[in-house]
């Protein structure tokens, strides 16, 4: 466990980045009154936040970068101090753990603290930094926004996302509870008393929906479609998930089309896009739920044969194959077989048009402030190989990827989408990546293709 954690405290130093759950800080005199309001603002926000890391000894930068002002000795950088500082401005206070963590390549340690997440009432600062309140102030709650920053909130959204977090963790402390009250075995049988399941996972019912969607489309695959059939995804897929958390308007099969319709595109085959074509137009299926299969009529190569899925409560589903396995890369005789290419660029424009598509089609369905749910999968990844369409990225050397899949959750709000659209993609997209031989993307890679993106005009 203690390796485990230690190898994912220095990937924080190997790549440092700052993010919502991830806060940068240049070497300071910790023992400055001010410095430690300072710290205790950005623990403050973090423990808000859901937990994360404070990093101490990198300077902002496009990478950061290690700050050359190290200090002499790290012993004042303790777990007692910062636990000291969190009890002289937090209320209720928590405990964090500090570790000296060593640099992967150059072996030098770095204070890196964790914070927990759980908490079940929002935190708050009880005391004035001594600079009048201007390092943290009295009666102040900060949480982590996009930029990213430790401030107070400033919109209705920004206390709704507090206060779920909190209330889920009220949830599962409860539940917990009444589980320890009623027991488990063989006494609560006798008394009639069923177990109670355990706290139910946040992601739970947009994983449901997408489980559903996967086997709908996997069942039709195996009686429609022949063995060879491109649409049958056979090298592979990835398959994106969403869900609108709010109040959602009482829509019916009609009007969720209708608002897809009126969607703004970004690519030339944007997700849940309305077909006129009749063999291509979504159709009704169960529960008022829209669905689409593109490769149900003709025969279509891996990456244009969707199939989506929108719900009336405010689930999206969207799998596709690689395109990569289709017309537009395989050349056989030149070797670029189906799943053996990933190009570099494209899971950047993939996943920042979904994350826009489903943003503004839930500003259009929600009643109120709303949040999106993201779960992100690609499969069939074993063995193939990073490169760059025509040569648009320079590339070192051959990154391959020796895992099959990699999957990773996102709740944000849209005000967050908004203000830190790269920032969210690359927190997605980076791992990704990095499957491929450790393959780290240029700093600049996700920014200058969404302005490429962004930039363009379709209707």
């Amino acid at each position: 466990m203690f390796e485990h954690m230690n190898e994912e405290l220095q990937e924080l130093l190997r790549f440092p980045r700052e993010d919502l759950d991830i806060e940068l800080k240049q070497w300071m005199d910790i023992q400055d009154k001010n410095v430690q309001a300072k710290f205790a603002k950005e623990l403050l926000a973090l423990r808000n936040h859901g937990g994360g890391y404070l990093v101490i000894g990198f300077i902002d930068g496009n990478p950061p970068v290690p700050d050359p002002n190290r200090p002499a000795s790290l012993e004042n950088f303790s777990t007692d101090l910062f636990n000291t500082i969190i009890k002289r401005y937090a209320e209720p206070t928590f405990h964090c753990m500090v570790h000296l963590v060593a640099h992967p390549v150059t072996g030098e340690l770095y204070p890196v603290i964790v914070v927990p997440g759980g908490a079940k009432v929002p935190v708050r600062c009880k005391s004035d930094s001594p600079d009048g309140g201007k390092s943290a102030k009295l009666d102040s709650y900060y949480i982590r926004r996009p930029g990213p920053e430790s401030s107070p909130p400033q919109t209705g959204t920004d206390w709704d996302g507090l206060l779920q977090r909190c209330l889920l963790a009220r949830k599962e402390e409860l539940l917990s509870s009444l589980a320890a009250i009623l027991g488990t075995g063989p006494t609560a049988g006798l008394l009639g008393i069923q177990s109670l399941a355990k706290p139910v996972h946040p992601f739970a019912e947009l994983t449901a929906f997408r489980d559903a969607a996967v086997k709908k489309l996997e069942k039709m695959q195996e009686e429609k479609l022949p063995e060879d059939a491109g649409a049958r995804l056979a090298h592979g897929r990835y398959i994106f998930s969403a869900r609108i958390l709010g109040e959602l308007k009482q829509l019916n099969p009609h009007e969720i089309v209708d608002l897809l319709r009126g969607l703004k595109r970004y690519s030339g085959w944007s997700p849940m896009y309305i077909f006129n074509r009749k063999e291509l137009e979504p159709y009704p299926a169960e529960n008022d739920i829209v669905e689409c299969w593109l490769g149900r009529s003709e025969q279509r190569d891996p990456g244009h044969a969707d199939f989506w899925r929108v719900s009336p409560s405010g689930e999206i589903v969207l799998i596709r194959g690689h395109q990569e396995d289709g017309s537009d890369f395989v050349n056989e005789e030149a070797g670029k077989l189906p799943g053996t290419l990933f190009e570099l660029t494209l899971p950047v424009w993939r996943v920042a048009e979904f994350i826009l598509r489903v943003k503004e089609f839930g500003g259009r369905m929600a009643v109120g402030d709303y949040r999106l749910q993201f779960l992100m999968e690609w499969e069939g990844l074993t063995g193939r190989t990073l490169f760059s369409h025509n040569s648009r990225r320079i590339m070192f050397g051959e990154s391959t990827a020796h895992d099959d899949t990699y999957r990773t959750e996102v709740e944000v709000a849209p005000a967050e989408v908004d203000a830190a659209l790269g920032s969210i993609v690359a927190k997605i997209v980076t791992p990704l990546l990095r499957k491929f031989s450790f393959f780290e993307p240029p700093t600049k890679l996700v920014d200058e293709e969404l302005r490429h993106m962004l930039g363009r005009e379709y209707t």
